[in-house]
């Protein structure tokens, strides 16, 4: 197969006609079940050549309906976040309206910072793939007659593709499929270089507005990104992008790079942490209310280093903390997967979120007894207001089971009723196996023995638009310049957030693991035989022989347009060091009570 190489946001938007198409959308399981694969799997596979073919042909297929039509890539898209109106003619009990972006409520369907994160996102990719699957049926009954029985086969069997950004494969940067203008496939008549509809999506329509002259993608060759204070404009007529250069094409050299450091540094870590937490509540999402009300300290495993200061909630990675990241380096400045708002319209996202769903699928083979508790919505959403109480039978807005109901967290507890799963759990049913495997997987480097990691609390609604806390270990100089690449980073916490986001009493917590920086500067991480340096309860290095919090952890926040920020003006108010003991017998470190509090520094 082969690859050829202004100002906020005024709600003005695009009404969907939502009387032009008035049969309802439905999202129906499957009455066989399949796996969904790998991306890189689909395509390298000569078994699966004719799922390709037809996948590539349904997300044309898809966009190029009308942009009216309900079941059009456009209007799937649009859910997530802009255009902020009505699909299908949801608009819930509590319908949005735009004069509350200033009270801080979110204008999208979508689900973020809150418990129903995870399950939200499920019936929305069945979304997009009961559609793909729709188009695919009625493509293979065109193929001639000697090929038509094998391809009819494939569309009954086809299950939207994931990409697994988190593999190691994912350090060398985005497939090819998702890059090149053009593809080769095998069509009804024939095999065909066809324009790639997963590269980018070319807006049918305008989406947000026009900015100050040189902001705008009609400005090329003098396209200049715009701040991150406004939503990037993008005209009808013109394709999502990636790291946009001045001409307003993709730059995929910065792209590649950015994998290259982030898959290690981030990507791996965040899931191999969030395999060890068991509670349903701390791996779902990336906020905790600042009174602490909603949102109980519920990991006894975890140390305390203060009986008045708890650790608080996501104290390790959350699969939205990881996820968010994966949103920022993919889209880079000025690139719609970075934002919020507009992320769904290109292609990739529906790879990456298909890549979140195996996740979450993956934690429940691990974690078969934990699920959506009582919780709070901060943020809102287009149909529920702020500070909104959440459960498992909380409707997942547009998404419908039927002509008056909708799907809930409860009815999708179960992957293998909608009509899908994924090979890992197949192959490993014992709960204990796959997390010994997934934890194998997602290894992010080869040290055992005792962890470190930097946990940081972060207020969110400080800065305007999506930015990343840098972790530096041992470099009191560092600053926004100072390259991913030196082996003094460690990773970092992305904030990614809507422009139109703003301050609603939330905190976000993530947290980097350090060890592999610290082995590479030679910082001791390791029992140490040395009286003074050694406590003699722990057999742990004693704090004051390993950390300076001032000059050792170097928090550095970075805008997407790579200016530098205070970490106080980020929103930095607490940074704390743990570590764990880890070894090749017990890989469930982070539920035993095995920690060590370090130190903490409060901004």
């Amino acid at each position: 197969m082969g690859l050829s190489h202004s100002s906020h946001y005024s709600h003005v938007s695009h009404v969907r006609n939502v009387a032009t198409f008035n049969e309802k959308v439905i999202v129906s399981p499957y009455e066989d079940v399949y796996p969904r694969l790998d991306i890189l799997d689909f395509y390298n596979n000569e078994t699966y050549r004719p799922q390709f073919d037809l996948l590539v042909q349904g997300y044309q297929a898809l966009q190029d309906r009308p942009y009216e039509d309900m079941r059009s890539y456009y209007q799937v898209a649009g859910i997530h976040g802009l255009p902020y109106t009505a699909y299908d003619g949801v608009t819930g009990a509590n319908p949005y309206n735009s004069s509350e972006f200033s009270e801080g409520r979110w204008g999208g369907y979508c689900q973020h910072g809150n418990i129903l994160f995870p399950t939200w996102h499920i019936p929305y990719m069945m979304l997009i793939e009961n559609l793909l699957v729709g188009e695919a049926k009625k493509i293979a009954a065109q193929y001639p007659l000697n090929q038509r029985d094998r391809y009819i086969e494939a569309a009954k069997q086809l299950r939207h593709p994931y990409w697994d950004w988190a593999d190691e494969k994912a350090i060398k940067g985005v497939p090819e499929i998702f890059m090149s203008p053009t593809i080769e496939i095998n069509t009804p008549s024939g095999k065909k270089n066809v324009s790639n509809p997963l590269k980018s999506y070319t807006l049918p329509t305008d989406i947000s507005e026009p900015l100050q002259k040189g902001q705008n993608p009609t400005d090329k060759p003098n396209y200049n990104v715009p701040n991150m204070s406004y939503i990037p404009y993008t005209p009808k007529g013109y394709p999502t992008v990636r790291y946009p250069n001045s001409n307003y094409e993709d730059r995929y050299d910065l792209q590649k790079q950015n994998f290259s450091v982030y898959v290690r540094s981030v990507f791996r870590p965040g899931l191999y942490q969030m395999f060890h937490v068991s509670s349903f509540l701390h791996f779902s999402n990336h906020i905790v209310a600042s009174d602490d009300h909603e949102i109980p300290e519920s990991n006894p495993g975890h140390p305390v280093p203060d009986p008045q200061k708890s650790l608080g909630y996501a104290h390790f990675s959350s699969i939205e903390t990881t996820h968010d990241g994966i949103h920022m380096v993919t889209g880079g400045l000025g690139g719609h997967m970075s934002y919020i708002d507009l992320a769904a319209f290109d292609p990739i996202f529906f790879f990456i979120h298909l890549n979140v769903d195996r996740i979450i699928a993956l934690w429940r083979g691990v974690y078969p007894n934990s699920w959506v508790p009582q919780n709070l919505n901060v943020n809102g959403s287009y149909t529920e207001g702020m500070n909104y109480v959440l459960n498992e039978y909380t409707d997942l807005e547009p998404f419908r089971k039927s002509e008056t109901e909708f799907w809930k967290s409860s009815d999708v507890r179960n992957i293998t009723k909608l009509g899908y799963t994924y090979l890992e759990l197949e192959k490993f049913k014992d709960p204990k196996e796959l997390q010994n495997y997934l934890l194998e997987l997602y290894k992010a480097d080869p040290h055992y023995g005792t962890r470190y990691f930097v946990k940081v609390t972060i207020e969110k609604g400080k800065l305007v638009g999506p930015y990343a806390i840098r972790v530096f270990v041992d470099l009191p100089s560092a600053n926004a310049a100072t390259p991913i690449t030196s082996p003094h980073f460690a990773g970092f916490i992305a904030m990614w957030q809507s422009t139109l986001e703003h301050k609603n009493n939330s905190l976000v917590t993530g947290t980097v693991d350090i060890t592999a920086a610290m082995e590479r500067l030679g910082i001791r991480t390791q029992k140490q035989d040395y009286i003074h340096e050694v406590n003699a309860t722990t057999g742990l290095l004693d704090p004051s022989s390993l950390f300076n919090i001032g000059t050792d952890i170097n928090i550095v926040p970075v805008m997407m347009n790579g200016y530098e920020v205070s970490p106080k003006d980020a929103g930095v108010s607490l940074v704390q060091v743990f570590s764990f003991e880890h070894d090749k017998v017990d890989k469930n470190f982070l539920v035993e009570n095995t920690g060590q509090f370090y130190t903490s520094k409060k901004f």
